[in-house]
């Protein structure tokens, strides 16, 4: 009967020492998971605007490049909080991480498409990477820091020489050249675009109004709009010299020539059209310039330019 207890005891013994040596195992192999915590910031050639709860997308993979998946996320200040929570991986693997936005789906060869209108602004991040041995931090290039891709254009209108006519105003002008389509290859961060263009209207006057008037022989327009580099862009323009529109003097396709030759996104323009005086009686040659200017914080887009519809399509 001793022998019998002394067996179960030992059994019993046994299986508490295996039951420990499992638990502890398990704690050392089973960590809490750890949440990634993201930093983030805006670049501009001057200014450096900020994120205000905005919707952003941060595209992860497993290895430089191959992103298989987008997580959502929201921008305040400088910091990106990821919705829902995401852990680095309990192996200590790496993860590769670029923010994009705004938000669209990652196609499968890792592709994001885009419809531009000018209102909407296009912002991609470096390549970041991070493990649980070397997490994402604030400084030390662990930021996704965001790049416009887009180029600025603000417009206005001069006058050369002293002379001004007081009864010359703005009718109507409008951009040609914006693409409608554009593809962002996230491995590369390269655009690429579609062959259809669509046309922009910086200002068109309402049919009651009588446009806008020059002031001290200077029009500058409200609003701006975002558009493509590497491109050749096109304006139409209609000035009034008095209430009879078949009066108004008309310039076609006047080509925009950009300081530097606009080929690099994220840097803002003036196009300045310049008109020799006297203008009168028909339309003379004039001169189109995109001088670089810095890129100044405002809402994004120029939904605010009247005449002009400027809803966000690209979702």
């Amino acid at each position: 009967m001793k022998g019998k207890m002394r067996y179960i005891y030992n059994a019993g013994l046994l299986l508490l020492l295996l039951y420990s040596s499992c638990t502890e195992r398990t704690l050392e192999t089973h960590p809490d998971p750890v949440p990634i915590r993201l930093y983030t910031g805006i670049r501009t050639r001057a200014a450096v605007d900020a994120f205000d709860a905005t919707p952003v997308c941060v595209a992860c993979g497993s290895s430089s490049g191959a992103y298989a998946q987008a997580w959502d996320g929201v921008a305040t200040a400088g910091e990106i909080v990821l919705t829902p929570v995401r852990y680095y991986p309990e192996d200590g693997s790496p993860l590769y991480l670029r923010g994009y936005y705004p938000p669209v789906p990652l196609a499968a060869d890792g592709t994001l498409a885009y419809t531009l209108t000018g209102s909407e602004d296009l912002l991609l991040s470096d390549e970041q990477n991070g493990s649980l041995s070397s997490p994402f931090t604030f400084g030390d290039g662990k930021m996704l820091m965001y790049n416009h891709l887009l180029i600025k254009l603000d417009f206005s209108i001069h006058l050369e020489g002293d002379v001004s006519i007081s009864s010359l105003r703005m009718r109507s002008l409008q951009l040609k050249g914006l693409v409608s389509r554009v593809t962002l290859a996230l491995s590369s961060g390269k655009l690429s675009y579609g062959a259809e263009t669509v046309p922009v209207t910086i200002y068109s006057t309402p049919e009651d109004s009588e446009g806008i008037p020059f002031v001290n022989a200077t029009l500058q327009l409200p609003g701006y709009v975002l558009v493509q580099p590497k491109s050749e862009f096109l304006l139409d323009m209609v000035l009034s010299i008095d209430d009879d529109r078949s009066h108004d003097l008309t310039y076609h396709d006047l080509v925009v020539s950009f300081e530097g030759g606009g080929s690099e996104g994220g840097i803002a323009y003036t196009v300045q059209v310049t008109l020799p005086t006297p203008i009168l009686p028909d339309p003379v040659s004039v001169k189109v310039t995109a001088t670089v200017v810095p890129w100044k914080t405002g809402s994004s887009g120029s939904g605010d330019i009247p005449g002009w519809d400027g809803a966000d399509k690209t979702r």
